[in-house]
């Protein structure tokens, strides 16, 4: 026969199992933007309205490729499309993160802001939109020296600068994702 310590337990252990089904948490936007009966998107590439070349086409590939791989929407040309996202690149920053002993750059950070809009080209008329959308986590790049540690290594760097950007790329291309289907 259990004694009372146990019956506590079991007891306490069978009201905890009742009531985490309907704790009432749970992790939800305010609902996709997307309107009833659109079934696709048109994403024509981002402005850029930065110095940094080719910042714009690295963002517009990361967002198509997002609702391209979300798939609930599928990715078409303007002419086609019952929606449209349309955004300008407003800042491509990048700000030294660390330095060597000989007050060096040692590591870079890119942040990415963006302007956004989604046209319901149906109604033609401007659904959402949001103005300094930034990436959200840090997309940091090092530089590359030379083995004597004085000369940059302007390749290596180059290629990790890239990767970065590819990062902060991706992020955006989530958040408007997010924005648009989930109402995050």
């Amino acid at each position: 026969m259990p004694n009372t310590r146990q019956l506590q337990y079991l007891a306490l252990l069978v009201i905890v199992t009742a009531l985490l089904p309907s704790c009432g948490y749970r992790l939800s936007g305010t609902g996709g933007l997307v309107p009833a009966g659109a079934g696709s998107i048109a994403i024509p590439v981002l402005l850029n309205g930065t110095s940094e070349p080719y910042v714009d086409v690295e963002v517009t590939r990361a967002v198509v490729n997002e609702f391209l791989s979300d798939g609930r929407l599928r990715v078409v040309d303007v002419q086609e499309a019952d929606l449209a996202l349309r955004g300008t690149i407003t800042r491509y920053e990048v700000s030294a993160l660390s330095y060597t002993a000989d007050a060096l750059v040692q590591q870079y950070q890119v942040r990415l802001v963006v302007d956004a809009a989604l046209e319901d080209l149906n109604a033609k008329k401007v659904i959402w939109q949001e103005k300094n959308i930034e990436s959200l986590f840090i997309s940091d790049y090092p530089v590359a020296y030379d083995p004597s540690g004085k000369l940059v290594n302007i390749r290596e760097t180059k290629i990790a600068k890239e990767t970065a950007i590819r990062k902060a790329s991706q992020d955006i291309a989530w958040t408007l994702r997010s924005r648009v289907l989930e109402g995050f």
